[in-house]
């Protein structure tokens, strides 16, 4: 018996927990050789535990005050000793993370292997001319424990409370036993002089094929009967960034085109009927009725449009891994990227061009698009969890 222990990273939201339960849905679940737990807050256990997942019972992240907090050493040890309770309870032969920082204190200390959900921003392969200094990992927008972890810089963090063994530890979570890229070669491309690379299995994208509720569903048919004549744009920031985006909505919206958001901005309740939002959205059911996507380039957004053959524009956020896959996408034709405010004054002149080719039909290289989307269902069909975990035990 193979005992997993699932752990996400404690601030991402769903966006951090998505890639694990989609690994073990379409993956673990049915094996009756595998024994499947993930640490999660009380509120997410409620959730999972409907769905018949098993949850380690602890009472983890329950008080936001924490954190919400800005202290920083005390956030480190209580996640260090929660997962170190978790490791007591479940007493795991294999950890699965998605960016759980402190996890090699539990995992490479106790020697158990390791399997890391990573994505570009953990291996950079973007030429340097483009990428901004000025830019950070999106993990590090505004958040107390991402802040002091920077990337670039993890062999000198400094961590007073705890002493060099568990130090020596924290250094190696970029180096795991094995990694898992939720996405196609094509777009989140290895360095060529990255080392272990055969350590790197690539799974395609781990997202929901999801659809509306019923009480969704009436409100959106709703709005589109009011829009029936006018395109439909879909504007997300994911559940995370909050870059402004008010003034793209309205553009849209005095343009003759309808748009919906998980965006709540004050702008939409001056468009009632010209606005859908709604904080959490089915993504790849709205982007299949949208003619345009508009999205920060999160890791698992930037799927969708792809997927359903929808042209798209991204949003630069000042986030590195954002923005190197934005980069990529626009460079293989089939998306157009709008830089940050702060990074090109001109990025509204910018974002009026790439509408404009969007509205003569020249934004998107369609070609590609379904060259990309054959590559995603071909590595999805090939890859196989057992290879992964076989490999971590290797």
């Amino acid at each position: 018996m193979i005992t997993i222990l699932n752990i996400p990273y404690f601030a991402g939201g769903l966006s951090h927990l998505i890639p694990l339960y989609v690994l073990h849905h379409k993956y673990l679940r049915n094996n009756s050789e595998i024994n499947n737990q993930f640490l999660v807050s009380n509120n997410l256990q409620k959730i999972l535990k409907m769905q018949n997942i098993n949850c380690v019972s602890l009472d983890y992240f329950s008080n936001d005050d924490l954190l919400n907090s800005n202290d920083y050493p005390q956030l480190v040890e209580y996640l260090v000793e929660k997962e170190k309770e978790a490791f007591s309870i479940v007493k795991p032969s294999l950890i699965i993370e998605d960016t759980s920082f402190t996890s090699p204190l539990i995992a490479e200390k106790n020697d158990i292997p390791r399997i890391s959900i990573q994505r570009t921003g953990f291996f950079r392969s973007i030429d340097k001319q483009y990428r901004n200094e000025n830019h950070g990992h999106s993990i590090m927008k505004g958040n107390s424990l991402g802040d002091s972890l920077n990337f670039s810089n993890l062999n000198n963090l400094e961590l007073p409370k705890f002493d060099d063994s568990d130090l020596c530890f924290f250094q190696q979570y970029l180096t795991p036993k094995v990694k898992i890229i939720p996405g196609i070669p094509t777009i989140e491309r290895l360095p060529e002089n990255i080392e272990n690379r055969g350590s790197y299995f690539y799974s395609g994208p781990l997202i929901i094929m999801d659809k509306p509720s019923k009480n969704l569903s009436i409100r959106l048919e709703e709005f589109l009967n009011n829009n029936k004549k006018k395109p439909i744009v879909f504007i997300t920031t994911g559940t995370i960034d909050r870059t402004p985006i008010e003034n793209f909505i309205e553009f849209f919206v005095q343009n003759n085109y309808a748009v919906i958001t998980t965006c709540n901005c004050e702008i939409n309740d001056a468009y009632p009927k010209e606005v859908f939002y709604n904080k959490l959205l089915p993504l790849h059911y709205i982007c299949g009725i949208s003619n345009l996507v508009i999205h920060q380039c999160g890791s698992g957004m930037y799927h969708y449009p792809i997927m359903n053959r929808v042209p798209s524009l991204t949003l630069g956020t000042k986030c590195y891994d954002r923005e190197d896959i934005a980069l990529r996408l626009q460079e293989l034709g089939v998306s157009g990227h709008i830089p940050h405010p702060d990074d090109d004054s001109n990025y509204w002149d910018i974002f009026l061009k790439k509408v404009n080719k969007f509205e003569q039909n020249t934004l998107t290289d369609y070609e590609m698009i379904d060259r990309l989307r054959v590559e995603i269902n071909e590595v999805a069909s090939n890859f196989k969890m057992n290879k992964v975990i076989q490999y971590a035990f290797s």
